[in-house]
């Protein structure tokens, strides 16, 4: 555990409360400063020259996420990249000739070092914890992906290193960004639907095409020549390479991923954590197609109990996810959510309340909430809720470059993604042991669980 002292920027290690979170990240603002390094100080260790509002940037991952990130970040210098995959980065890296490539990201930290302002890691999960940790040691800011890692202890040492640096981070939570998610807790706040009591979240991932169902590791293939397999690898245990792996399915796979209640569950929580006051939950249980030893399930049912911070009733929040029979499983129960609209419904989420239930046809926050049954929704708009919250300028991306010339924290740093993250591997953990969840943060233990205590951390080779 870091031994790191406390300061008011720092998120409690057992909780994340709304006042606290929205006083110190609202996008724009000033947000918290204390400690954090201005670019004017760290951009004096580098060198080369920059235009004014420029960072000079390398991107360890440019396929998927990267190709968004790196269009994302357009106006910024890009100095170098890292990729093991070829043809899943060909887009950027076609598009970039002169940009220096390598395999190995810890070879670019050598040589371009000196040149860079921050580093945006797309890697797969299980790649995150030890870019990561390289990049905070070598005092560069850090945009990170979503979910932050495939495992707790992963999550907590990013968290800690980023606590005790002074660099600014950002995790991939675009949806933080959005408008709409301020119009979703103004509307709570304004008893919209009253209170709310339960929160049903659905999402059709795992989608049949990148599903896999294995107890032990695939049959070895020949490896593309356009794939660096043991770089790709990292220290998660060897296996020979197979298609089942890379590019798409990793995540399907608990050394690489944790299966959909992460991907898209750290959106969902990114949702409920603005939107309400949740800290840890009291108790997580899974019910779920059945367990193999390697893969997650083809899918399943999670609930969470929170506790109230007010001593009121729990507050419930569901995951359905995944195919049964090539079929998508769909929550059934949702009060005053027409059957038809959770059909048509490939993600999203409801917020019930005692007299109306808020609806969000997406993981994230997206577009403004419809409101259940429909009258309830003609007397709120009627008299629309009064806008209280600071509103977003610019985007996830800009937040993050904007903080790094102002000195201050970014919306979403790692230390948010971290818990976040924690939350929805809970999830994960429930779905892999068969057995309910109760885990106690400050001491990092379960409770009556040996099984989910031995997937702490992962199962790494040496170095």
């Amino acid at each position: 555990m870091s031994s790191h002292r406390s300061t008011p920027c720092d998120i409690p290690s057992d909780v994340v409360t709304r006042r606290r979170f929205l006083g110190r990240l609202a996008i724009g603002a000033a947000g918290c400063s204390l400690g954090l390094r201005p670019l004017a100080t760290a951009a004096a260790n580098g060198a080369g020259t920059r235009t004014k509002g420029e960072l000079r940037l390398a991107f360890f991952g440019v396929g998927g996420r990267g190709n968004a990130n790196v269009a994302n970040l357009a106006e910024h210098r890009v100095v170098a990249f890292a990729e093991v995959d070829d043809e899943r980065g060909q887009q950027v890296l076609a598009s970039h000739p002169k940009v220096p490539r390598y395999r190995d990201y810890r070879r670019l930290l050598d040589r371009h070092a000196g040149e860079i302002d921050g580093i945006v890691i797309s890697t797969p999960d299980h790649w995150h914890r030890d870019m990561g940790l390289a990049a905070i040691a070598a005092g560069k800011h850090v945009f990170m992906e979503k979910p932050l890692a495939p495992t707790i202890e992963e999550c907590r040492e990013l968290r800690h290193a980023a606590e005790a640096s002074r660099v600014i981070t950002q995790f991939g939570a675009q949806g933080h960004a959005f408008e709409a998610l301020r119009v979703l807790r103004e509307w709570i706040d304004a008893g919209a639907v009253g209170r709310v009591s339960r929160v049903v979240t659905w999402t059709d991932r795992m989608r049949p095409q990148d599903f896999v169902a294995a107890d032990e590791p695939m049959p070895g293939q020949p490896v593309p020549p356009t794939l660096d397999w043991h770089g790709w690898l990292g220290r998660r245990e060897f296996r020979p390479y197979h298609p089942a792996y890379v590019p798409n399915r990793w995540r399907n796979w608990w050394d690489f991923g944790a299966g959909a209640v992460t991907d898209i569950g750290v959106h969902m929580f990114d949702v409920l954590t603005f939107a309400l006051d949740i800290g840890y939950p009291d108790l997580v249980v899974a019910r779920s197609a059945p367990r193999r030893a390697l893969t997650a399930p083809e899918w399943s049912e999670v609930t969470w109990t929170f506790p109230r911070g007010d001593g009121g009733s729990p507050l419930q929040v569901s995951w359905t996810g995944g195919y049964e029979r090539g079929q998508p499983v769909k929550p059934t129960d949702v009060p005053r959510l027409p059957g038809e609209v959770v059909t048509a419904t490939p993600t999203g989420m409801a917020f019930v309340g005692a007299e109306g239930t808020l609806f969000i046809p997406d993981m994230r926050a997206s577009s403004r909430p419809r409101i259940y049954p429909e009258t309830r929704e003609r007397e709120v708009l009627a008299s629309r809720p009064a806008r209280t919250l600071p509103r977003p300028k610019g985007g996830h991306w800009k937040d993050w470059t904007d903080a790094i010339f102002e000195g201050r924290a970014a919306g979403t740093p790692i230390a948010y993604g971290a818990e976040l993250t924690e939350k929805v591997l809970l999830g994960a953990l429930a779905q892999r042991t068969e057995a309910p969840i109760r885990w106690v943060p400050r001491q990092k233990r379960f409770i009556d669980n040996p099984a989910a205590a031995g997937l702490l951390a992962p199962r790494l080779r040496a170095e």
